[in-house]
């Protein structure tokens, strides 16, 4: 007697999961991305720069390693946002070919409010739609891929 898959582990299953979550992720992206717009004049690429430096500051080119853009890209973009009053480039003082990126008093009160924005939108557009325990369990599948991922060659 032949053992049938059940639908969770089927191979159809699995790929209908994925999509929905891309749909998912697509939407909420679409969402967050014209909140992010019409509220705080920020494209989605400069809110994820301006989030990924931390008080201390960062080395530019740790900075490209913490966002979803190339090296060149996140230069672009800092030097925009420089141009814009919400970041600071300054020499390395521990190496003089790098460069840290601060935000500055503006680029902190613009990227605060653009935060909550976007925590409202995951919330209310996702999060909110799952039980605490659908969101522990996706929580710990999606921590275990990514440290596997992260270990993997």
């Amino acid at each position: 007697m032949r053992k049938t898959a059940s639908r969770a582990t089927s191979r159809r299953f699995k790929v209908h999961v994925w999509r929905s979550l891309m749909e998912v992720y697509t939407a909420v992206l679409a969402e967050t991305e014209q909140a992010l717009a019409a509220q705080h004049g920020l494209a989605l690429s400069e809110f994820d720069v301006l989030v990924n430096i931390p008080r201390e500051g960062v080395r530019q080119g740790e900075l490209t390693h913490r966002v979803v853009l190339s090296q060149s890209a996140v230069s672009r973009l800092v030097v925009r946002l420089e141009r814009r009053g919400l970041v600071t480039r300054e020499n390395d003082a521990r190496d003089s070919r790098g460069v840290v990126v601060h935000l500055t008093a503006q680029g902190r009160a613009v990227l605060h409010p653009a935060i909550r924005t976007n925590a409202e939108i995951v919330e209310r557009s996702f999060a909110d739609w799952f039980t605490p325990e659908e969101l522990a369990a996706l929580d710990a599948g999606f921590t275990r891929l990514l440290t596997a991922r992260a270990v993997a060659p």
